[in-house]
């Protein structure tokens, strides 16, 4: 339960801690070194783009997406990868403004980062920017034979689950978004800020939610 002084944070991770999705920028480093696997991946992949960000299409092809690039990989080598793109991104994209805004939040009240990227690989980027032990609800993988597979993919209701999971109230809570994949999430938060978003996001939070304002960071 919140103390009347404490406010609720939660902040999506791409597009607003990092101006590059972090686990597109993992698959496309393995999928440029495996050509015919490239290949495959471009018909899900403008599926994908073509698709909104709030329906089921888009998931769906991303999942059929990741599988394709790590089909082989092991844990180890995977954890591995996870590490070494994650700590990258850290240097070389995350807003800093948005970072400076995480470290105030955990100041004021419970934080969490709330992310449809794989768990390992956003932690990995967490840690890199210094948001060390923050609360995360992300995806997570499996490891067959084959390879990896998400097994829970935090996107839509499933990323409202995966918060109240946690403990966190989203009713209570201040939502930093970019993107209309939140919906779930801002229609039911105190209030939701997107940061750096498109207009088609901007225009389907602000349908959805009840005190919305717009930012945009660097």
């Amino acid at each position: 339960m919140n103390t009347a002084n404490e406010i609720t944070s939660i902040f999506d991770l791409d597009g607003v801690l990092t101006s590059e999705d972090t686990m597109s920028s993992l698959v496309r480093a393995r999928l440029a070194a495996r050509p015919l696997r490239f290949a495959a991946a471009i018909p899900p992949f403008v599926l994908a783009s073509a698709a909104s960000p709030d329906g089921a299409l888009k998931p769906a092809m991303n999942r059929a997406i990741v599988a394709l690039a790590l089909r082989g990989m092991t844990r180890s080598q995977y954890e591995e990868l996870a590490a070494v793109t994650g700590r990258g991104m850290a240097a070389r994209t995350a807003v800093r403004q948005a970072v400076a805004r995480c470290q105030c939040a955990r100041g004021r009240g419970p934080t969490v980062v709330a992310t449809a990227s794989e768990e390992n690989l956003a932690r990995a980027f967490l840690d890199g920017v210094g948001l060390h032990g923050i609360p995360l609800a992300a995806s997570r993988l499996d490891f067959t034979p084959r390879g990896p597979r998400l097994i829970a993919h935090n996107v839509g209701e499933a990323k409202v689950d995966a918060v109240r999971a946690l403990g966190f109230a989203p009713e209570d809570a201040l939502l930093y978004t970019d993107s209309a994949s939140d919906l779930p999430l801002a229609r039911i938060a105190r209030r939701t800020v997107t940061v750096n978003a498109d207009r088609r996001s901007i225009a389907k939070l602000s349908d959805a939610s009840a005190d919305i304002r717009h930012e945009r960071w660097r």
